[in-house]
């Protein structure tokens, strides 16, 4: 059974579910709010007597008041656009084009003596690595080793190839991947493809040779292996299509075209190897750090003493570490900034302060999605879709309250020597851009990927399988209904 609805505001007719009975939501056409009619009162009378005749389920109160706004809130839901109709959208939204920010030639001159600069710092660990090995070689073969006593001789030995097996692991361990990635068929989904394209032409960029989805609230751009765009399907799920644009122009940007982005990338490049070998963590390092966090007595706690291997790279490396970020901060700033104008000049500076805005909230939801799984699967109500649950829980989130869920929790730790602008400071470089863009257009972003749903339970799936184990059931995954 379906309910027949005309918008008193713009006449369009369109079919809702009976169970949508008497609530309020936005008309898919000109988007302001209606309120749907009630059943006749046989069919009320009839879904009264189900609700009596049906059990009432097992709940606790904490998750009963969960239900009870998930409900309040799946208001009625917009009739699906077609793929023909989203494109002939796209068209029209775009409404004149853009001229990127330039690069001068002293700027460009400038970032190749800071990528000659930045070189030296590897080629300084090299060197190092290499010193170590040459003298424990020395060592060995010397008449000053030969006449030191076995013991001596073995301890200064088997210490200098510690150290010397701590200088290579940054070398060769790999950074941990915290989610599974999805590649996007292109030719499948035509709507990305040329929206993708069309962005890439207004800021000179050349489009993404390869797509990739991931369940974060991340979009980045690689050029590791060609240009690559990673698409966090929950920030995605977030934003329309005019912040989607936003953001992909800002990440796009730092691979545009004449403008001295292969030089600022491999600055960018050298400079993030250097962090993470002195601050970041490696899988192994992280797995250390959970082995410490048991609070039983495990075998693998034997292997905690290796936690100090990482010192004698951090020691070796924080002054050409500290060099390099003093360098190079400059080049990667104004390269952002330029990145930044790409976005404001495309959906205008008032777009890009909500945009931000938005994006950090998105975020800060995130790890309260993330932190309510664990209560969520032992009461058997995990949402089948972590980018629909963020969506849905974006919907209630203004500046206000993640201000004041702000001062509840531990706020994020500051990345030390972390050269990027604030958002203050972002906001007032962009103080003279034009405070209107030329693209305008408030459908959702996840239209644009036709295999959404799919794509979204999928992901989601493999991340309570591998969060949760094998044994988790389907039948204790909850749908998630957006407005």
């Amino acid at each position: 059974m379906a309910i027949t609805v005309d918008c008193p505001h713009c006449g369009k007719q369109f079919r809702l579910k009976d169970e949508l009975a008497g609530r309020k939501g936005k008309c898919p056409q000109c988007q302001k709010t209606i309120e749907v009619p009630q059943l006749q009162a046989v069919s009320a009378a009839i879904g009264v007597a189900a609700q009596v005749v049906r059990p009432p389920p097992i709940a606790t109160a904490a998750s009963a008041a969960k239900t009870e706004r998930v409900a309040s809130a799946a208001a009625p839901q917009p009739v699906a656009l077609s793929a023909e109709q989203v494109r002939e959208q796209l068209q029209a939204a775009l409404q004149g084009s853009i001229a990127p920010p330039r690069v001068g030639v002293l700027r460009k001159l400038g970032g190749l003596i800071v990528l000659v600069v930045l070189l030296l710092m590897p080629l300084f660990y090299a060197a190092v690595i290499v010193g170590l090995a040459l003298g424990m070689y020395w060592l060995a073969v010397s008449s000053v080793g030969q006449g030191l006593s076995p013991a001596i001789f073995w301890i200064v030995e088997v210490l200098a190839g510690v150290a010397l097996v701590c200088l290579i692991k940054p070398l060769v361990e790999r950074q941990r991947r915290a989610v599974d990635l999805y590649p996007v068929d292109l030719s499948e989904e035509s709507l990305l493809r040329d929206f993708l394209a069309q962005i890439c032409q207004q800021i000179d960029a050349p489009p993404p040779q390869k797509v990739q989805l991931e369940c974060s609230p991340r979009l980045a751009v690689s050029t590791a292996r060609g240009s690559q765009l990673t698409l966090g399907l929950p920030l995605v799920a977030c934003l329309n299509i005019e912040q989607f644009a936003g953001m992909v122009a800002g990440q796009m940007a730092l691979v545009r075209r004449r403008s001295g982005c292969r030089v600022t990338n491999l600055i960018r490049g050298i400079n993030g190897w250097l962090w993470r070998s002195v601050y970041g963590q490696s899988r192994f390092d992280q797995w250390l750090a959970l082995v410490a966090e048991r609070p039983h007595f495990h075998l693998a706690k034997l292997l905690l003493p290796l936690r100090a291997t990482k010192f004698v790279a951090q020691a070796v490396l924080f002054v050409p570490m500290f060099i390099a970020n003093t360098v190079a901060a400059g080049v990667v700033r104004h390269a952002e900034l330029d990145a930044d104008r790409c976005t404001v000049r495309l959906v205008g500076r008032k777009r890009f302060a909500e945009l931000l805005e938005r994006v950090e909230q998105a975020e800060f939801t995130w790890e309260g999605v993330i932190a309510e799984l664990d209560f969520l699967h032992r009461e058997q109500a995990l949402p089948d879709s972590l980018p629909q649950q963020l969506a849905l829980r974006m919907l209630d989130m203004t500046p206000e309250l993640c201000a004041a869920l702000r001062e509840t929790v531990n706020k994020p730790d500051e990345k030390p020597f972390d050269s990027r602008a604030s958002r203050p400071e972002r906001l007032e470089a962009m103080a003279g851009e034009s405070e209107s863009g030329v693209l305008h257009c408030t459908l959702p972003a996840r239209c644009l990927l036709l295999a959404y749903d799919e794509i979204g339970r999928k992901m989601t799936w493999d991340y309570y399988s591998a969060r949760f184990g094998a044994q988790l059931l389907k039948a204790g995954m909850k749908p998630v209904v957006l407005p």
